[in-house]
């Protein structure tokens, strides 16, 4: 990676001085997005926010990074294409670590806001894990609470000043009980086998990195779902890097890639997962949450977990498919430890995050920051 990242940077500053030719438009806001060639989560909920404002000129540059030559060729063409519009743009909304802006310092004018696509983070992440480049020249990044302030400081160079707790915009949705049970009711009606039945999520995050490729963790769930029996039922949410899963087509439980987490929530009984930052979003519905981590040895050394695992997260923790079934099977939840690791996530419970964001780029915009 690291010859690939020197080749980029020798190409993108053959364009840089020209870049630095343009004037910064004092209404213009960039989205740029290496997670999906659309707007989704924090982004799609900002967006709809800033155009009903209809104040700003705004533009996207979305690109769903995969492996391969193909996708790197292209991948070249977009970052020389992210920046020129960097550099013409007064605030640049990332949702992911972003290279250019990392590689080159923008002209004066153009202020960087980070919108990271989580919650908050279990897993080390940005700086505070090995690189093959540093992560700099952001200026702002959002939070949900100051239990998260430390750690993004960090893992985006960014003063703890900056980082600024508004809660995050998707959150608002898990507080929003109409929505939900237009969910629950949407995917019952989508799905008739999920009804009576306990609902099992498991909805771990990816293994490996960019560059390398994307696995899922090993875990058999034919196993799981047969000794659980014929009352519960198993939905089974990959990652979205996770391109390809053995369960794709498997007819023991319900694959779905392609429902948003949320929604997936409304239905859920209880949810399986990992070092994913989603199981800050579940404790929202105050339901069971199982760690299923055969791999927590390994992992907390590399990449890293950001507190002591073992003794708070919000639930039974299992390393092998038998403790996983008993855990779903016959051991109660923790309510005080999930209690106590959900006031400390969040902050704010009233669901307006995202009016709390939208004032924060109405006030970087006109200067007030």
């Amino acid at each position: 990676m690291k010859i690939k990242n020197l080749i980029l940077t020798l190409i993108l500053a053959i364009f840089y001085p020209f870049s630095l030719l343009q004037k910064v438009k004092k209404n213009k806001i960039t989205f740029i997005s290496l997670e999906s060639s659309s707007l989704t989560r924090d982004f799609k909920i900002i967006n709809k926010a800033l155009i009903k404002a209809d104040k700003y000129d705004l533009t996207y540059h979305l690109f769903d990074y995969t492996p391969g030559l193909k996708n790197q060729v292209i991948y070249i063409i977009k970052c020389i294409q992210q920046l020129f519009a960097i550099n013409q743009s007064h605030l640049v909304l990332l949702d992911f670590n972003n290279f250019v802006v990392s590689k080159f310092k923008r002209k004066h004018g153009v202020t960087v806001l980070q919108l990271w696509h989580a919650t908050g983070a279990i897993k080390k992440f940005g700086n505070s894990v090995p690189r093959d480049y540093k992560i700099k020249n952001y200026d702002y990044t959002i939070v949900n609470s100051e239990f998260f302030v430390d750690d993004f400081s960090k893992a985006f160079n960014i003063k703890k000043e900056n980082v600024k707790i508004t809660g995050i915009p998707e959150t608002d949705k898990l507080f929003n009980h109409q929505r939900i049970n237009n969910n629950s009711n949407y995917l019952k009606e989508k799905y008739p086998q999920l009804s009576n039945k306990i609902v099992v999520t498991y909805a771990p995050t990816f293994r490996g990195r960019f560059g390398t490729g994307f696995q899922e963790l090993d875990i058999d769930l034919d196993f799981i779902q047969q000794t659980l029996g014929d009352d519960y039922i198993i939905i089974y949410k990959p990652h979205p890097l996770i391109v390809h899963s053995k369960y794709e087509h498997n007819k023991n439980i319900i694959y779905m890639p392609h429902e948003s987490i949320k929604k997936v929530f409304a239905v859920t009984s209880m949810l399986v997962s990992d070092y994913s930052a989603i199981v800050y979003d579940y404790m929202v519905s105050e339901k069971r949450i199982i760690a299923f981590v055969p791999d927590l040895d390994d992992y907390a050394k590399t990449p890293g977990i950001l507190f002591d695992y073992e003794k708070e997260f919000p639930g039974v923790i299992t390393k092998t498919n038998q403790e996983l079934v008993d855990a779903i099977r016959f051991i109660d939840p923790d309510r005080d430890k999930q209690i106590k690791l959900y006031d400390r996530v969040f902050k704010y419970k009233d669901g307006k995050s995202t009016d709390r964001v939208v004032k924060l780029i109405q006030d970087i915009m006109v200067g007030e920051l």
